[in-house]
C-alpha cells in the first residue's frame, strides 16, 4: 500500500467499521456537577461494591445501578470494601467491563469471573448477575483468595473459581464471555445525544495514540516498548511512541507533519537496535526478510532473552515530512470512528468476533483481501474527553473468507488499545501528573495485603507504609527518591525535561525491561534472575486524567508473574 493508504488505514481502525497544557480540562460534561445514577452492565451486575471520588460508597442495585456525581471517578471491587479493585472509570450512564478494566485481557477476565460466578450462584435466564453473599461479605480465607486474583492472568481467575467450588462446565470461556457481553450491551444505547466533539470540523487538533500490547499467536508474547538496560544514549535514541496528529478543518482531514504510527517489532526491532548501536543507518524491508544496515551491523547482542517478550519500537524513518491533506469529499461515506459519529451515543459501541475485510479501496482495486476477526469496544468519557478503542484482531490467510471461514487459517492475533483526545495545538501533548498522594496495594504470598503510600511533589516521591518482602508484608522506613532515581528503574517516564512528574497515556500503557539491582548502570551486564519486565496499564479517569487505576505487573524473563499491584491517587 502507498503511504497515503497506510496512514489512512491506521486510522481505520478508523476506516473500518484524538497540553503540554496540563491546565486543559477534560471533556464537556454539561457545564456542572450533577447527581447521576449509572449502571454497571455485563448483564446488570448486582451487589458489586463501589466507591466514588466524591466520597460515596455502596453496592450496585438489581439493575447494576450506582449513585455518583457527574464528575466522579467510580472504583469497583470484588469482595467488598477490603476486596480487589477490578477497575475505575469516570462516571457515565453505563459502564461495562471494558470501561472499568481498560484493556481487552483484563475486561475479558473480569467478564469470565462475573459470568462464571453467576453460572454457579445465580438464577439462569434472569438477565442479572448477582454477587453472592460469600463475596459481598467474604470471610478471611475467601478475602485472601480474592487478593490473589490478577485480571491479567486467566489462570488466577480459574484458580479462584476452583476455590469457590465451580465445576468446569460452569466456567465461561472466551467465546461465551464475549457473546454474553454482546447480548447484554452490544446494541444498547449508551451516552447522550449531545454532538460528538470529534465530528466538529472547526480547525481543532486531535491526537491519536496506540499501543499494541500482545501477540497471542500460538504460545504468544508480550511487546516491550522501553528497555532501561540499554545504554543511556541508545535508550534515548529509541525512546518514543507511535502517534498521529490530526487537524479537522471544514474541507479536509489533515495528517500533520511529524505523525508516525509505524514500529519495528520482534526480529526487525533487534536488528534495528544492533544497527544503530554500531553506528549504522537501518533500512527496513517491509517483508522483514532483507533488512540492511548501512555502515553498521545487523547482528549483535540487542535481543531479549527467551521467547515471551519481543521489542516493539518506534520506526523513526517513517515520520510524516509534511502535512498530508485528505479532503472529506474523498472519504465521505466511510465509517471513521471516532470522527464520523454524529453523537456521543454513537461513540459507545461493542461487537464480538466480527469478520471484516480490512482492505482499503486501493487494495480492493488490486484484487487484494485482508480478512480478520475483530472484537472491538469503543467508548467516550465525557469527563476526560478521551475516546478509547480496545481491539483484538485475528488476522486470517486466504481469500473469500466470508464464504468459507474454514479455509482461512489464523496467522496472527494481537491485542491493542488506542486513545483519541483533543489538544490545544499541533504537536502538543496531554499528561497525567503524579503530584499528590497515591496508594499502592499488593497481596503478598502469605495473603497479607501490603499498602504503600507514595507522595509525589516537584522533586520526586516519598515512600512509606508496607511492602511485600518474601512471603509477608514488612514495614518500610520512610524514604525519598528523586525523579531521576525513579526513571532509572521501571518508572521510566519520569524526569523528562519540563514534565518531570508527568506521563503520557502511551507511557502508562507500556512494558519496560529493567535490572532489579541497586545502583545498576544501564548497559552493564545483568544476571538473568535480576532481569524483569514490568507491564503498566492505565485508563484515564477524572477531569485531570489522574484518578484511574494504574496496574503494575512484574514478570520474569520466562513470562511468569512475580508480583502485581494497583496504584490510585487518593489526594491531590
Amino acid at each position: 500500500m502507498k503511504k497515503l493508504s497506510l496512514l489512512a488505514v491506521s486510522m481505520a481502525a478508523i476506516l473500518a467499521g484524538c497540553n503540554s497544557s496540563s491546565s486543559s480540562s477534560g471533556g464537556d460534561n454539561g457545564g456542572g456537577e450533577t447527581e447521576i445514577s449509572g449502571r454497571f452492565i455485563d448483564a446488570a451486575v448486582e451487589g458489586m461494591y463501589y466507591t466514588t471520588s466524591s466520597g460515596k460508597s455502596g453496592v450496585t442495585g438489581v439493575e447494576g445501578e450506582f449513585d455518583a456525581t457527574s464528575t466522579d471517578t467510580i472504583t469497583f471491587y470484588i469482595g467488598g470494601e477490603n476486596g480487589l479493585k477490578v477497575g475505575a472509570a469516570s462516571a457515565r450512564d453505563v459502564l461495562t467491563p471494558f470501561e472499568a478494566a481498560g484493556k481487552y485481557n483484563r475486561a475479558l477476565n473480569l467478564a469470565i469471573l462475573l459470568q462464571s460466578i453467576d453460572n454457579h450462584f445465580g438464577t439462569a435466564g434472569n438477565g442479572l448477575i448477582s454477587i453472592p453473599d460469600e463475596l459481598k461479605f467474604p470471610d478471611a480465607e475467601t478475602l485472601e483468595e480474592i487478593g490473589f486474583i490478577n485480571l491479567d492472568s486467566r489462570a488466577t481467575v480459574i484458580d479462584f473459581l476452583d476455590f469457590l467450588g465451580l465445576a468446569a462446565n460452569e466456567i465461561a470461556d472466551e467465546t461465551e464471555a464475549l457473546a454474553h457481553m454482546e447480548d447484554a450491551f452490544g446494541s444498547m444505547a449508551r451516552g447522550s445525544d449531545a454532538d460528538n466533539p470529534f465530528s466538529k470540523k472547526d480547525g481543532k487538533f486531535v491526537r491519536n495514540i496506540s499501543v499494541t500490547q500482545y501477540d497471542t499467536t500460538n504460545q504468544g508474547f508480550t511487546f516491550v516498548h522501553a528497555d532501561k538496560m540499554l545504554e543511556n544514549e541508545l535508550f534515548h535514541q529509541t525512546r518514543g511512541m507511535s502517534f498521529m496528529d490530526l487537524q479537522l478543518t471544514q474541507a479536509n482531514l489533515v495528517i500533520l507533519e511529524g505523525s508516525n504510527d509505524t514500529t519495528f517489532s520482534s526480529g526487525a526491532a533487534s536488528e534495528y537496535l544492533n544497527c544503530i548501536a554500531s553506528g549504522g543507518e537501518f533500512v527496513h524491508d517491509s517483508n522483514g526478510t532483507d533488512n540492511e544496515c548501512h555502515g553498521g551491523n545487523l547482528d549483535g547482542n540487542y535481543t531479549l532473552t527467551g521467547n515471551k517478550f519481543h521489542y516493539n519500537l518506534l520506526n523513526p524513518y517513517e515520520a510524516e515530512e509534511e502535512n498530508l491533506v485528505m479532503p472529506w469529499a474523498e472519504i465521505e461515506g466511510r465509517t471513521m470512528m471516532p470522527l464520523s459519529a454524529s453523537t456521543i451515543k454513537e461513540l459507545n459501541h461493542y461487537s464480538a468476533e466480527k469478520l471484516v475485510d480490512d482492505a482499503d479501496e486501493e487494495d480492493k482495486d488490486e484484487g487484494l483481501e485482508f480478512w480478520q476477526i475483530e472484537t472491538a469496544s469503543g467508548s467516550y468519557d465525557p469527563v476526560t474527553g478521551v475516546y478509547t478503542e480496545i481491539m483484538k484482531k485475528d488476522q486470517l490467510s486466504g481469500t473469500g473468507c466470508d464464504q468459507d471461514i474454514d479455509s482461512c487459517p489464523s496467522y496472527r492475533q494481537t491485542e491493542s488499545v488506542s486513545f483519541w483526545y483533543e489538544v490545544d495545538k499541533a504537536g502538543e501533548e496531554r499528561y497525567v501528573d503524579f503530584k499528590g498522594t497515591w496508594e499502592d496495594k499488593q497481596t503478598c504470598d502469605n495473603g497479607e495485603v501490603a499498602t504503600m503510600k507514595l507522595v509525589f511533589d516537584a522533586t520526586g516521591a516519598t515512600v512509606s507504609g508496607t511492602e511485600c518482602n518474601g512471603n509477608a508484608a514488612v514495614d518500610l522506613d520512610e524514604e525519598s527518591y528523586t525523579y531521576a532515581e525513579l526513571a532509572d528503574i521501571d518508572y521510566w517516564w519520569f524526569n523528562q525535561s519540563g514534565r518531570e512528574s508527568q506521563a503520557t497515556l502511551t507511557e502508562l500503557n507500556t512494558v519496560v525491561r529493567f535490572c532489579d539491582v541497586d545502583d545498576y548502570k544501564p548497559g552493564d551486564a545483568c544476571d538473568i534472575n535480576d532481569q524483569f519486565f514490568v507491564k503498566w496499564e492505565y485508563q484515564p479517569a477524572g477531569t485531570d486524567w489522574d484518578e484511574g487505576l494504574l496496574i503494575r505487573t512484574k514478570m520474569t524473563t520466562s513470562g511468569n508473574i512475580a508480583s502485581t499491584s494497583s496504584m490510585q491517587k487518593i489526594s491531590k
